[in-house]
């Protein structure tokens, strides 16, 4: 063999080991820096929160853990998760998903369809899950089995037709069997092991928690979808937005959620990502108290309250006056009462109902921001006006989740709902939805003609007439004013010019989203 063969080969073999160096490289985690985010400030975080406790913060959680199927990036569809194909029978009881393969815990064991099982019982399980599970929607009654076929196969049996079984599996998040088979259910809620040492299959694996400071992970090697490249992702905690804001004016943090106005002020000199937040701000109304249950004082309400005005100026421009519960144009009738501002009507409807001037209502809300302390101080004005006197007492959430789905220790709640076609609140309005005192719906009453449209949606398969029948459900709520339907906003969140392939989407509750956090990274 000649000198330059040999020379030849000898170089096109280290070529060869570079090139495999190279991708194997691509496949390593890390490399991408540290993110520090706010990622539980606004109204879709929730700081501290677990599986099944999170009527909001799901984007952090699925940082750790995995859901069954999730939103896509936008919220305009569903993507696989660790299921990556889902099907039912013909008439929509029973339903079959297929699991992804090669999924691993953080520990390296194999995800499989026990695990699955496992979760969906646990999640329905009212010892484990007491009263507020975001899997509410899907009623425990209503799951007759959920049965492990294979491997990579679950079975879920239903005890009526729900077409739309997979938009609910976006809140189950698959949790190892073989960490927590041995729990009493009791103490799941309490358990330390979800700030200690949990195990999830999601991009991040945990590294550090401090209480009410943050929590610190580090990427997943074996995520599903590829290693991460950060080095590090915090989750920083804040009393408010402010806090948050400053800090991250500061160069503290590189991702916070902020209020319009404050989001709009940034934008010269940081990133902004915008878009619907698919959540309706609104009034719920506890029917039990005999002065609400009447609907001339829940229409007066809506009249008192200029919300056109507050949407333009307090809010400006970043929010769409609503209806009824529902966010999206396309849920609602053609013809609705807009209860346009009319101060005037509403004194005359209160004068009629009997309405006692003299007292003085608490509304009680979760929300923080000053996005929703302005509007609030708004409401409390135009209410003043025509002779209703309301107190704002804001809560941190676990107070205030404690005992509002008991359906007492509050007479009006200003809160949001996400809603949107695949996802229809449907228990907030019939009796057994939630473990109130009484039984009865959240708001405590039932109405037999909205029930039977809510019925109706249910079973209905074909998109156009279930659309009809949401269009149908708005008509009736906004007819008898059952709730104080104020707007949906636009949601900002500010970052870092830093931040590469980044993405932060104001999903309702955090989502869960598909973010694609194993390709961010900081650029130094």
């Amino acid at each position: 063999m000649s000198r330059k063969l040999l020379t030849l080969l000898m170089v096109l073999a280290v070529l060869s080991t570079l090139m495999v160096a190279s991708v194997g490289a691509q496949d390593e985690a890390g490399g991408g820096g540290t993110l520090v985010g706010a990622f539980d400030v606004g109204p879709g975080g929730a700081p501290q929160v677990i599986p099944y406790f999170d009527t909001a913060g799901r984007d952090w959680l699925s940082k750790i853990w995995s859901p069954l199927i999730s939103w896509d990036e936008t919220m305009s569809g569903l993507v696989p998760e660790i299921a990556v194909e889902w099907t039912s029978n013909d008439d929509a009881t029973v339903w079959t998903f297929e699991l992804r393969e090669g999924v691993l815990w953080h520990d390296g064991e194999a995800l499989t369809a026990d695990d699955v099982v496992f979760s969906l019982n646990l999640a329905l399980d009212p010892e484990a899950v007491t009263s507020f599970p975001t899997l509410s929607q899907l009623q425990r009654e209503a799951v007759l089995s959920v049965t492990a076929l294979d491997e990579l196969t679950v079975e879920i049996e239903l005890d009526a037709p729900r077409p739309r079984l997979p938009f609910f599996m976006i809140f189950l998040w698959i949790l190892p069997e073989h960490e927590l088979a041995d729990i009493n259910p009791a103490e799941y809620q309490n358990l330390d092991w979800f700030f200690t040492n949990p195990i999830g299959t999601g991009p991040f694996m945990h590294d550090e928690f401090e209480d009410d400071q943050f929590w610190a992970l580090v990427p997943n090697p074996d995520y599903f979808r590829g290693a991460p490249k950060l080095d590090r992702l915090v989750n920083r905690y804040f009393a408010d937005e402010t806090a948050a804001v400053l800090a991250l004016e500061a160069g503290e943090i590189d991702f916070t959620y902020a209020s319009g106005d404050v989001a709009l002020g940034l934008a010269d000199e940081f990133d902004l990502y915008d878009g619907p937040s698919g959540v309706t701000n609104y009034f719920i109304f506890n029917l039990r108290n005999p002065a609400l249950a009447d609907v001339r004082v829940r229409q007066a309400m809506l009249y008192a309250i200029d919300r056109e005005a507050i949407s333009e100026t307090i809010l400006e421009g970043t929010a769409e006056v609503v209806p009824c519960i529902s966010p999206f144009p396309a849920m609602w009738p053609e013809e609705y009462n807009d209860y346009a501002y009319d101060p005037d009507m509403a004194r005359e409807l209160l004068a009629e109902a009997g309405w006692d001037s003299s007292q003085t209502v608490e509304v009680m809300t979760y929300y923080d921001s000053q996005f929703h302390l302005d509007a609030m101080a708004a409401q409390q004005a135009f209410l003043a006006d025509v002779g209703v006197n309301i107190v704002p007492v804001s809560q941190d959430v676990p107070t205030y989740n404690s005992y509002f789905y008991t359906g007492e220790g509050w007479d009006i709640s200003y809160r949001g709902i996400g809603v949107n076609v695949g996802n229809f609140p449907f228990t907030f309005y019939v009796s057994g939805g939630w473990d109130t005192v009484d039984g009865l719906p959240l708001a405590g009453e039932e109405f037999p003609e909205l029930v039977e449209l809510l019925e109706a949606a249910q079973a209905e398969a074909d998109p156009d007439a279930y659309l009809g029948l949401l269009q149908d459900i708005c008509a009736f709520q906004n007819e008898i004013a059952l709730e104080g339907y104020m707007w949906t906003a636009v949601r900002f969140g500010v970052g870092s010019p830093d931040l590469r392939d980044f993405h932060w989407f104001p999903a309702a509750g955090g989502g869960p989203y598909l973010s694609n956090a194993h390709l961010w990274y900081v650029e130094e």
